[in-house]
């Protein structure tokens, strides 16, 4: 008869007893494991979908399950299950399909939003990362920062009213003050306007506004205000955008005494053998690229020539204060200069 050796079988049962361990073990285990990251995904749904509620009634739309659906990316089953969960919690009202915040889903929401925001600010005042990315970034850490450790980021900041973007940062008690801007493609022409607010989503839009120089506290003048486009003068020039592209930036008028359309002149401008001198570094310029530049010596009133040409042309050799820096043209584009 067919037997097997005692010492192999105490293997095989001590490998099945260790297996079994490490699916049933209590908080390191597979299945403990799959717990913890089933409950941390419904969490995260559940505050995505608290913070598009608090985005709708800001903008004074009406939440509803596909809304809420299309916003989180799931279906509309996903969606009603989510509701639900948030109705249980008290987070929500529900009047006729119309789907509100409780007070407690609103305090909710505002301490997920400080977060987010005061995160943009650390990536933007503290770190390199590319500001198109600072919102991708802070949707990561959002959902994993407690209260008190937001507030310990915010009292290192100095507590910053504003993130970035211009958007207001909630305070440590969920009171936030709204901006009071006008949306941009709402201006009329002949109208001087200053941005207190650029919106970050959707990032294809983002990275336009971006690449056209568009920050809160730059000055504008809208010089045409069409069905199909708004005419912006900036900077010495004319800018084209579409309306919608428009309509993500929020401004406040100003006088006109106030605005000069001049082409202002940057470090990319200098040509070899002229000598600038350091009129400000752009205010978009944040964290630790505008430290890098002023710990050059590049500050106001410096003087600074270009000191030698790569093949390409970039980046470049400057000379500022008998220290050689290399500057890209991306960053020499935000130093401001005059002859």
């Amino acid at each position: 008869m067919w037997s097997i050796d005692p010492i192999i079988a105490l293997i095989i049962f001590t490998l099945m007893v260790f297996l079994f361990a490490l699916i049933i073990w209590p908080r390191i285990g597979a299945l403990a494991k799959y717990n913890k990251t089933r409950l941390n995904t419904k969490r995260v749904m559940i505050e995505d979908a608290l913070k598009h509620l608090y985005d709708y009634e800001l903008h004074h739309l009406n939440a509803t399950i596909n809304s809420i659906a299309g916003n989180l990316n799931v279906s509309a089953d996903r969606s009603s299950k989510i509701i639900e969960n948030l109705k249980n919690m008290n987070l929500v009202n529900i009047n006729d399909q119309i789907i509100t915040l409780t007070e407690g889903g609103r305090k909710y929401a505002l301490r997920i939003i400080r977060v987010h925001r005061l995160w943009e600010n650390y990536l933007a005042e503290e770190t390199g990362v590319n500001e198109i990315d600072w919102h991708d970034e802070a949707e990561k850490v959002e959902h994993n920062m407690t209260k008190e450790d937001a507030d310990l980021l915010s009292a290192r900041m100095g507590n910053p009213l504003f993130d970035p973007h211009g958007d207001p940062i909630p305070s440590t008690d969920g009171k936030i003050v709204q901006n009071k801007g006008l949306l941009l493609n709402t201006i009329q022409s002949g109208e001087i306007v200053k941005i207190i607010h650029v919106e970050d989503e959707p990032k294809v839009i983002y990275q336009k506004l971006v690449d056209e120089g568009f920050f809160p506290g730059k000055e504008l003048k809208v010089v045409g205000n069409q069905d199909d486009k708004i005419i912006i003068a900036a900077d010495g020039e004319e800018k084209v955008l579409a309306p919608l592209t428009a309509s993500k930036v929020s401004v406040e008028k100003i006088s006109e005494t106030e605005f000069q359309n001049t082409k202002i002149k940057t470090l990319i401008d200098l040509h070899p053998g002229e000598m600038g001198e350091v009129l400000i570094v752009a205010p978009n310029c944040r964290g630790q690229q505008r430290r890098r530049l002023m710990d050059f010596g590049i500050v106001p009133g410096a003087k600074i020539s270009i000191h030698m040409n790569s093949p390409l042309s970039d980046p470049k050799a400057y000379l500022v204060k008998d220290t050689i820096v290399a500057l890209r043209k991306g960053q020499a584009e935000k130093i401001l200069i005059k002859d």
